[in-house]
């Protein structure tokens, strides 16, 4: 008896857990949106002013995923943006990592780029990407580049702000120690400053899968932007939500990717922040 008692607590706890909450958020959601379309089908308006022509069911949703999925269209799609994405994505990572540290350890050359980060950041990447794609013309590497362009800046300035936070008594400890500046840099430097660059890469995600839509709504061939477009151009809505419902669930996917290697890396930081919030609940 008292172990039936002590499990069923355990049971609902389990039940309780985020992951549970959130995944029956998103079934709520979907139940939801189905049912509201189900009633609106039923009034006179839906026919009259042809609301099926701007909103769909999941239902319908499913079954314009199967027919883009079986005829080729939506896997040469997901090929073609994914792509920009990862080269565009990585190149970010190659740049905005190496920039945000020297800026962060060399005031010179942090004063002269400065001013070109903070006037490139600031300049929208609808405005760029046009200029982007008649310099270039089509292809993947103008699409990287708008994507490169949207990724780099949150990267860098959190790598930035990473290494400018490291505990300047961690280094004098190293230095006391005999420790050389490479040791420094590998030891202390980049193992402090991983929390705050995993999490520009968590933010630079969002804003690539945006310049990965912008580039292709601007000038692509292919690619799950240009699809997007182009059957809201027809007054299809069914491909049109494939397509966002693609484009957040890859977001969300490498969000969560990149949290668990932050976990993976720096698993002292979560214990740190619980013990910090302990200590403000004590206060």
């Amino acid at each position: 008896m008292t172990a039936v008692t002590a499990k069923a607590p355990l049971g609902l706890a389990r039940w309780r857990s985020a992951q549970n909450v959130g995944a029956l958020s998103v079934i709520i959601g979907i139940l939801f949106w189905q049912f509201a379309y189900e009633a609106l089908a039923r009034t006179v308006y839906f026919h009259a002013y042809a609301i099926d022509h701007f909103f769909v069911s999941p239902w319908q949703v499913l079954q314009s995923f199967v027919e883009l999925y079986q005829s080729g269209e939506l896997v040469r799609n997901c090929y073609f943006s994914f792509l920009e994405f990862l080269c565009g994505f990585l190149l970010a990572i190659a740049v905005g990592v190496p920039f945000g540290f020297l800026m962060a350890t060399q005031d010179k050359l942090n004063n002269f780029l400065d001013p070109w980060v903070s006037a490139i950041y600031a300049t929208p990447r609808v405005a760029l990407a046009p200029i982007i794609i008649v310099w270039f013309g089509l292809g993947i590497f103008p699409s990287s580049l708008v994507v490169f362009l949207g990724a780099v800046f949150p990267i860098l300035l959190n790598t930035y702000t990473g290494i400018r936070s490291v505990k300047p008594n961690l280094i004098e400890v190293v230095r006391a120690f005999g420790g050389s500046p490479a040791q420094i840099f590998f030891k202390v430097m980049i193992p402090d400053a991983t929390p705050a660059i995993i999490a520009g890469m968590r933010l630079a995600v969002g804003r690539a899968v945006i310049g990965v839509v912008v580039a292709e709504l601007f000038g692509a061939e292919a690619g799950i932007g240009f699809m997007v477009y182009l059957y809201s151009q027809r007054f299809m809505p069914g491909p049109v939500f494939v397509g966002i419902v693609i484009l957040v669930v890859f977001g969300i996917a490498t969000f969560v990717a990149l949290e668990k290697l932050q976990r993976w890396l720096s698993p002292w930081y979560d214990y740190q922040l619980q013990q910090r919030m302990q200590g403000l609940e004590m206060e």
